[in-house]
């Protein structure tokens, strides 16, 4: 997760959306832990964000659907008392959530 300062809520959900699809292009499908780490940390960088609220439910949709095996293996690698642990419990429609996500692109 880029580091930046203090930026419009438009531009900081921007460049949220632009790193997840980087990321989402270039991680591999797997469950090996170099891999689960990367992903783990992404997600960790997105829960610190505090000048918004950033789109956590469409970014974890589109990881379920996209990246199955990664998504799995990361939801079991973390315990129930982690920070993340919410992140791996909410689902919604993925046809919605790329739209949401898509339109920060445009």
């Amino acid at each position: 997760m880029q580091r930046t300062s203090v930026f419009e809520p438009l531009e900081t959900r921007r460049m949220i959306v632009r790193e997840f699809f980087g990321l989402i292009d270039t991680i591999p499908n797997q469950d090996d832990q170099e891999t689960i780490q990367k992903f783990l940390r992404y997600l960790q960088g997105v829960l610190r964000i505090k000048q918004v609220v950033p789109p956590s439910i469409e970014i974890m949709t589109i990881v379920k659907q996209t990246k199955p095996i990664l998504y799995h293996a990361a939801r079991r690698s973390i315990l129930s008392s982690s920070n993340l642990h919410m992140l791996f419990q909410v689902d919604m429609d993925v046809e919605l959530a790329q739209e949401r996500l898509k339109q920060y692109i445009q």
